[in-house]
Order: C-alpha cells, then structure tokens, then sequence
C-alpha cells in the first residue's frame, strides 16, 4: 500500500526532472535506511512500520515546493518539512498512506522535525525516537548522495573555511546554515552534521558516507582538519 500510494503520488510531477528524480530516490533510500536502523535497535514491528512511512513520506512536501516555486532552497520558498506536513494533513493526503489514525501525530511531529536546527520540545518517549531516527537516516543519506551519488557539485573553492565555522567544528557543535559566507562553510556544514546524528548506530555509516564526500571535494588544503576532527569524533562514541 505504502510503496504504491507513494508512486501514484508522484506521477502527479515530472520524472524527467532531474530534481523530481532526485528527491524520488532519496525518499526511497531513506525509508529503507529508516526500516534497517530500526530493525537494528529492536524496535517493535509497529514502530518498524511507522518508521517505513515516515522514512518515505518525509520529504513529500518537497515535490509541490519545486512545481510552486521552482526551487527547494527553503530560505527563498518555504520550509520543506513545514510543506511535508501541509501537503499531508492540512490537505488529507495522509489518508491515502495509512488508515491508522493512532499514528498521525507521531508520523507529523517526526516529519515536522526532521529538519530543524533541534527537535522541538517533547515529552512523549515514542513520537522522540521517531524524529531522533528520520533525522539520522535523512542526515546519512543526504551525504552518500553528495559524496558517493556526486549528485550535487561539492567540489571545494580556493577559500578558507570561516574561522567562526571552523572553531564550532573543534567545539563538536552543529552550524546554522545563516553562518555560512563561501562555498567551503557549506560543505563544513555537512560535515557538522556528525555532531547532531543521535544513534550511534548510524554512525558507520556516516563516517563512510563523509568519506567518499572528502574524496568527492578536492580540498584537502581546507579539509584535512576538519575530516580528522570528525572522525575522531565518530570513533570516540562507537569505543
């Protein structure tokens, strides 16, 4: 049902967009690593499930935002997962995905948040891990399609990383993309990412993902540093 619904959706936009077909894939992979941490960290077959939905329904919004506005920079348009959201329960579209109503508020707190800076305040333990997971899963894929993939450009500039940007590296901290001045802050913010990935489960994955990304970069004049201090990082919290 899931798979089905999710690609009779999508018939509603243009495949031969290299962007459509971009965020295609990625909902797809995204859900399969979603179902596999999940699996992983013993959650229940229900939260398996739900993991699978949220995992490829969390970029939906993405697919109108690109027909409207003709771009997914969300600073210029609007707020993707803000969007996801709209598009699935301000205008029903939920409905043709899951019938179980129980789940509705998990599944958009979860997509709601798996974009944000931090999650927001939570005291419900459930609807927790599943916003912690999509956030990690989304994160881990977003730098194998960047390094691995080479779908997006990410080869490095002649320019130093911003000092500002740099310190908040050594400080293990994640970065506001408003800080970002050159080409080179950018791909130190995905680097950043690491610091937000809350299961150590996806870690590996992470480390390797970054790896193919340095390779992918060509900037180890401005990289070196900030690679060893990430990888550091990594194995610290898998000891």
């Amino acid at each position: 049902m899931l798979e089905k619904a999710f690609d009779e959706y999508v018939k509603n936009y243009d495949m031969n967009d290299e962007n459509i077909s971009l965020k295609y894939k990625h909902s797809y992979r995204v859900m399969k690593l979603n179902e596999h941490y999940a699996k992983e960290l013993g959650f229940s077959k229900e939260d398996v499930e739900l993991a699978r939905i949220i995992g490829l329904l969390h970029d939906i919004g993405r697919f109108e935002q690109l027909r409207v506005y003709h771009s997914y920079n969300d600073f210029k348009t609007v707020d993707h997962a803000d969007y996801s959201v709209t598009q699935l329960f301000d205008k029903g579209e939920i409905k043709k995905f899951t019938d179980k109503e129980e789940d509705y508020e998990i599944i958009k707190f979860a997509i709601q948040n798996h974009n944000k800076f931090h999650i927001a305040e939570c005291h419900d333990e459930r609807m927790l891990k599943h916003a912690k997971l999509i956030r990690d899963s989304d994160k881990v894929d977003i730098i194998f399609l960047m390094g691995f993939l080479k779908e997006l450009n990410q080869k490095a500039i002649d320019e130093p990383v911003t000092e500002e940007i740099l310190e908040s590296i050594r400080r293990h901290e994640t970065i506001s993309k408003k800080k970002v001045k050159n080409k080179n802050d950018s791909i130190a913010l995905e680097f950043a990412l690491t610091f937000d990935i809350n299961y150590n489960i996806c870690l590996s994955d992470m480390k390797k993902n970054l790896g193919y990304l340095y390779d992918q970069i060509e900037g180890e004049k401005y990289f070196k540093e900030i690679r060893d201090i990430v990888n550091d990082y990594i194995d610290e919290r898998l000891k």
